[in-house]
């Protein structure tokens, strides 16, 4: 879907009607990369995104990205990445029951962003980087499940005008009933 065509008036829902019709009614062309109703036993995918972001306001797709990288050598490149335009960028990661994560998630994010240089101890820079945090954590969870278990990658990305705090994860009332979740919070700075 093309978010720009929808908000600027263009035909984008129309068009994503009739793919989906076209998809229940059987008319895929082999041609389709996007389609396939073959599935496979097991997960091993390897994806490569380009994303070209053109406004500081665009901070939050940085942060998600972040927070979604699956190991220390794509979080490193990640955050090469976003350093060489200007931006700063760190991550961190955290777990536990969800009643135990507020005062964990504080010291996580208030930990990193100072360490790493992308925050000032500042009144407004930290107010901004807690106001971000708690948006991002009431997307990702809602505290009222103090007995679900949770693993999160939080990612703070700012730059002049903007910060995000992009919380990635999974949680579950049960180990084996893990699930995915996210949250993103921005704050001007």
């Amino acid at each position: 879907m093309n978010w720009k065509n929808i908000f600027s008036g263009g035909d984008a829902l129309e068009e994503d009607r009739k793919t989906a019709q076209d998809k229940t009614e059987g008319n895929t062309s082999d041609s389709d990369p996007c389609f396939t109703d073959e599935y496979h036993e097991g997960v091993d995918i390897e994806l490569s995104v380009h994303i070209k972001l053109t406004e500081d306001s665009q901070v939050g797709r940085a942060a998600i990205l972040l927070a979604s990288t699956t190991d220390s050598r794509e979080e490193s490149a990640l955050k090469r990445q976003i350093v060489k335009s200007g931006w700063r960028a760190v991550a961190t990661e955290v777990g536990g029951l969800a009643g135990e994560l507020p005062q964990k998630i504080t010291r996580a994010v208030v930990g990193a962003a100072l360490n790493s240089g992308v925050v000032e101890k500042k009144g407004g820079e930290m107010h901004a980087l807690m106001h971000a945090a708690l948006e991002a954590m009431n997307g990702f969870i809602s505290m009222s499940l103090l007995e679900a278990s949770i693993g999160a990658k939080i990612a703070i990305v700012r730059n002049r005008f903007w910060l995000a705090v992009a919380v990635v994860g999974d949680s579950a009332y049960h180990a084996v009933a893990h699930h995915e979740r996210c949250g993103l919070g921005v704050m001007h700075l």
